[in-house]
């Protein structure tokens, strides 16, 4: 999650099943780098490291799971032997350093705002003067102006997403060459049949229909209850930057309801009400946040740790 630590998630399962299990308390985590991960180590920067590796062509998986197993362990081992580093499997200071270090020219993934972790951190460094602002590893709206300002101005489209292209030029590549003028193609057009023309009023008439069916499914939302599991945490913590996803500083604004989500199932910016919390807004955004998945801010650690984990019916207000 973009704007502060994971606090404790306590899961008790029920004592009536066989071979139950008691999760053991999780705190993370630092920026990507800060901290040294092993074997045996399950949190969001594990996930981060993983999302590292995979962009690099190391880890080889399905999915990122924040579990530091041999699958991780055997990919830092190949990155420090194929970078001249001691091969022992533990993301240290040194690899951290390499990995930064090789980002030029490697594949880089697409980013969108609401990402965090190394690679964010690695764009807002190449965007130099473009991103006057602390690098923070958040992708956040400052580093989508950014970006929009660094494409405007190399001739690339102008989304905010940092794609192939971006990537491309950020690490001295040239733009893309604008594909042909459409303007060659006019006479055949002018000639077209009555077939072709019914054909091209149909398309035409197509966008509104679209923007009609945007507005509907916007509606259809308003007003939607999803039952989801909930977590806290908070942004009163060692190494937390109290900064959201979307920008809201948590540490100005204590008293703030916000609430992190999966953008694919609440948009972020909506207004929700979460059972036994309240009237929220979807502000952030966060690793372990996926499907049916929310976490609660809350300025009190403590309140954060004692509400651990539970099940609470979340209504989309707008």
């Amino acid at each position: 999650m973009v704007a502060r630590k994971n606090i404790v998630r306590n899961v008790v399962t029920s004592t009536a099943l066989a071979g139950m299990m008691f999760a053991s308390p999780v705190v993370s985590e630092a920026a990507l780098g800060d901290q040294t991960l092993s074997y045996g180590e399950k949190h969001g920067d594990v996930v981060e490291l993983q999302d590292v590796l995979s962009a690099k062509g190391y880890f080889n998986y399905d999915e990122s799971t924040g579990y530091y197993g041999s699958i991780t362990e055997g990919a830092v081992k190949q990155f420090q032997k194929e970078h001249g580093l001691a091969v022992d499997g533990i993301a240290g200071p040194n690899t951290f350093s390499a990995m930064q270090s090789v980002n030029n020219g490697q594949a880089m993934r697409t980013l969108v705002q609401g990402d965090r972790g190394h690679q964010v951190q690695a764009l807002q460094e190449e965007l130099g003067g473009y991103y006057n602002y602390t690098v923070d590893g958040i992708y956040g709206p400052i580093t989508e102006q950014a970006v929009r300002a660094f494409q405007a101005d190399n001739g690339l489209s102008v989304d905010g997403i940092a794609g192939k292209n971006t990537w491309s030029v950020l690490n001295g590549g040239s733009a893309p060459a604008p594909k042909a003028s459409a303007k060659k193609e006019a006479p055949a057009k002018k000639e077209a049949t009555n077939k072709e023309a019914v054909q091209t009023s149909t398309t035409s008439n197509s966008t509104p229909a679209k923007e009609s069916n945007t507005e509907s499914k916007s509606s259809q939302a308003s007003g939607q209850e999803i039952q989801m599991e909930a977590t806290a945490y908070t942004a009163f913590c060692a190494g937390c930057s109290g900064v959201t996803a979307t920008g809201i500083d948590l540490r100005a604004n204590p008293n703030q309801k916000v609430i992190a989500v999966d953008p694919d199932v609440i948009p972020l910016g909506s207004k929700v009400y979460v059972e036994g919390y309240g009237e929220a807004v979807a502000g952030d955004t966060g690793g372990a946040i996926q499907g049916n998945r929310v976490d609660l801010f809350m300025a009190d650690q403590q309140d954060a740790l004692d509400f651990g984990r539970k099940t609470v019916t979340v209504t989309v207000l707008n």
